[in-house]
């Protein structure tokens, strides 16, 4: 049997977003040399390390997270100091972190902490000895200071916990001190270095992408050494939480249009980092290693939600070889009051932010097929986002009135056809020349002053659709082509 152990970590500490930690086996079954050979599949191998990109998207309390993340396994590729690396072998050290996240310790809100959990049996049985023989262990491990930080202690408390592979709840003691607060930036550019072996770093990726994110004011550091049963887990986290409404928070986007985008149901997780394409760690190519970057969003919300379409493959099932071959979203749940999306690179090295949109809309009582759609990609191109007012105009004009006919739908599908034959291509073109974007840009600028007509006609049936529709046409080949036609026509006659 070929398993592989995927680690999504998720260390995430507002008073929204509790802290957690789980994993997920995916356990393939196994099939015949012979038949794996004649499908052409490709054998996962093995890799200690993991790139993580994550969203949580909390719809009631209109807040957003986000986490980029690296997992590794193996001390040479993120490594403590030799003194903290021998907590692995102390049973009773449950975890060890280093965070900058604001108010981990309440009182003491401008200082970061060294937070370490101790197995709660043994220690004994009232709060006060609890306490005391806490703070006799974990004063051990910071007398002679922890990395650059001379720890303070803060408090010793008793939490309940979800255990690392989430089977059960476990009290623990939680010692906390406290070190002098530095900017996530200053951290990252301080510790990355020191912990995370220059192979990784080197090797861009998820990295890259959390080291800008760093440079956030009010992201958040949080590194954390984890003894598990056979090995040791060892995270670099940076994260920030945000929300387009909540005055307490740093807004999401410079546009302030992320809740807008949810509110409409579209899902894309690189506008939460404007980005166009993320790319997966150097360190992986030339290899097939499917699950080592893995980009997931989380969605929380008070009503019945269901995934209505993707512009990409959808995995149904983590059972075969055959399920990961290909990139893709895999829907651990796709209905309900949350939405845990996953996707998975299979053998790409890189993934657009329109191949990573998905939708959502209120659950209608049936479990919709998950279609796979496109999306606006010269559009998207020119325009530099999936967010910009053009994009979704084109958007509004497809899903709200186009395809509410099925006139409008028959000629959607033909034009996609003809449309998906040509435009990957001109939208790489555009993002490697700037000059040919601005052009492009330029062209569509009669296009999208024709679809406006749109939204002033009232379409409630199919002979109407078909007559704005070819009445849009007609125009547009009236500005494109007659209209030159006849300028050139006349020049040369002057000429």
């Amino acid at each position: 049997m070929i398993k592989f152990l995927m680690f999504l970590v998720l260390l995430v500490g507002s008073s929204l977003f509790v802290t957690d930690a789980f994993s997920l086996e995916v356990e393939f079954q196994k099939e015949s040399d012979w038949f794996i050979e004649s499908m052409g599949w490709l054998t996962p191998e093995k890799s200690s390390l993991q790139e993580q990109f994550q969203i949580i998207i909390d719809e009631t309390n209109h807040k957003n997270r986000i986490s980029i993340s690296l997992l590794s396994t193996n001390s040479n590729e993120i490594k403590f100091p030799d003194n903290i690396e021998a907590l692995s072998s102390d049973p009773k050290i449950l975890s060890f972190s280093i965070t900058n996240k604001f108010a981990c310790a309440p009182t003491v809100t401008d200082r970061a902490c060294i937070i370490i959990e101790v197995e709660r049996e043994g220690l004994g049985d009232t709060i006060s000895e609890i306490r005391k023989n806490t703070r006799e262990i974990t004063d051990k491990i910071v007398a002679d200071g922890v990395i650059l930080f001379a720890p303070e202690f803060y408090a010793v408390t008793v939490e309940t916990k979800t255990s690392f592979d989430g089977s059960k709840k476990m009290i623990i003691a939680q010692a906390v001190y406290t070190i002098n607060k530095q900017p996530t930036a200053k951290l990252f550019a301080a510790l990355a270095p020191m912990l995370i072996s220059g192979d990784i770093r080197d090797a861009g990726g998820f990295f890259n992408n959390a080291e800008t994110l760093s440079g956030h004011h009010f992201s958040e550091f949080d590194v954390s050494l984890i003894p598990l049963k056979n090995n040791v887990l060892r995270t670099f986290h940076i994260s920030l939480t945000c929300s387009d409404q909540l005055p307490e928070l740093p807004i999401c986007s410079p546009e302030r249009n992320i809740d807008e985008q949810i509110a409409r149901g579209d899902i894309n997780p690189l506008d939460f980092i404007q980005v166009e394409d993320i790319n997966r760690s150097k360190i992986f190519a030339d290899k097939f290693l499917p699950l080592s970057s893995v980009i997931q969003v989380l969605i929380f919300s008070d009503r019945d939600l269901q995934v209505k379409s993707v512009n990409s493959n959808v995995i149904e099932t983590l059972q075969d070889l055959g399920d990961i071959q290909e990139s893709g979203w895999f829907f651990v749940s796709k209905s309900g009051k949350q939405i845990d999306a996953r996707y998975i690179f299979g053998s790409e090295s890189s993934v657009s932010t329109n191949d990573l949109a998905f939708s959502i809309g209120d659950y209608s009582g049936d479990d919709i097929e998950i279609k796979e759609g496109g999306g606006c990609l010269i559009a998207t191109a020119a325009f530099g986002s999936e967010l910009a007012p053009q994009i979704q105009f084109l958007r509004e004009i497809r899903d709200n009135t186009v395809l509410q006919t099925e006139s409008g739908y028959a000629f959607m599908t033909g034009f996609n056809q003809f449309y998906y034959s040509f435009s990957p291509t001109v939208a790489d073109y555009e993002r490697e020349n700037p000059t040919f974007k601005e052009a492009v840009k330029l062209t569509l600028t009669p296009l999208l002053t024709s679809l406006t007509l749109l939204q002033y006609a009232d379409i409630d049936s199919e002979s109407e659709m078909l007559g704005y529709g070819i009445g849009i046409i007609l125009l547009n080949i009236g500005m494109y082509f007659v209209a030159p036609a006849v300028l050139i026509m006349k020049v040369r006659k002057r000429i």
